[in-house]
């Protein structure tokens, strides 16, 4: 999206969550393969996660809407599949990410690779997105029945191995990065519905703050948030090679 067309405040918030997201996997890193007493699973430490994704989610959400909205303004876009092909083809970009993390994960820690995490969960929302778009700002209230709904679905258990993307989980599951759709495509849809309320068109009360003073590497970080995600733990296994020497074995 040109820089014209970008609202400051959602790149803030993106980069907020970036720079929370590096921050907390320096820490996972330093238990995991160094030993060093973190309490990495700690609940403090679950909810940094966990809020962390809910700002990258939630900030999803209202993207789409934008970017929808968007290219429903212009007549080559006249039909719902031609607006959908971008996000098609962003999902499955996304996904495929999502399942090379998968594959590199396996490589390290082949008990506790990477199933469905954060770039899946993405992929797969942007997948299923439009199909959503037409309830508008309804989706704050879909969205919060989809959580409260999920809190009900990862309690339960089958033997079935292809159930867990949707957060029912099989004997011995376990994951280093999980997100399943119940309950955490929710929070997409609740930005789907804030997005829908605030930004279809934009609110003229937001506009003051493009004024506020982010600092141009918080705003840089937000447009760049999808290839930091990718490179990131890559340049902090470097970093840390040269700092602190060859890992331990991964310490779960």
């Amino acid at each position: 999206m040109p820089d014209d067309q970008r609202y400051s405040e959602l790149d803030a918030l993106r980069g907020l969550a970036v720079i929370s997201m590096i921050v907390f996997h320096l820490c996972f890193d330093l238990a995991f393969f160094y030993g060093m007493d973190i309490p990495v699973h700690s609940k403090l430490f679950t909810l940094w996660a966990r809020g962390t994704a809910m700002m990258f989610l939630i900030v999803m959400g209202v993207c789409f809407v934008i970017s929808w909205s968007r290219r429903a303004a212009f007549p080559q876009h006249d039909t719902v599949f031609h607006r959908y092909i971008p996000f098609l083809r962003r999902g499955l970009l996304i996904l495929g990410g999502g399942m090379m993390i998968s594959f590199v994960t396996y490589l390290i820690a082949p008990g506790a690779y990477v199933k469905f995490g954060i770039l899946h969960l993405i992929g797969v929302s942007a997948l299923i997105q439009p199909l959503f778009v037409r309830f508008k700002f309804w989706n704050v209230l879909i969205g919060a029945a989809w959580s409260i709904a999920g809190l009900k679905i990862v309690a339960l258990q089958s033997s079935s191995t292809l159930l867990f993307p949707f957060g029912i989980l099989y004997p011995g599951f376990f994951s280093l990065d999980y997100y399943p759709l119940f309950p955490w495509f929710g929070f997409v849809l609740t930005g789907m519905g804030i997005g829908s309320m605030l930004y279809a068109p934009r609110e003229k009360f937001l506009e003051r703050l493009d004024a506020l003073p982010y600092p141009h590497m918080l705003l840089w970080m937000g447009k760049q948030a999808l290839p930091l995600y990718f490179f990131h733990q890559p340049i902090l296994f470097v970093i840390l090679l040269m700092l602190l020497g060859s890992p331990l074995s991964p310490n779960l």
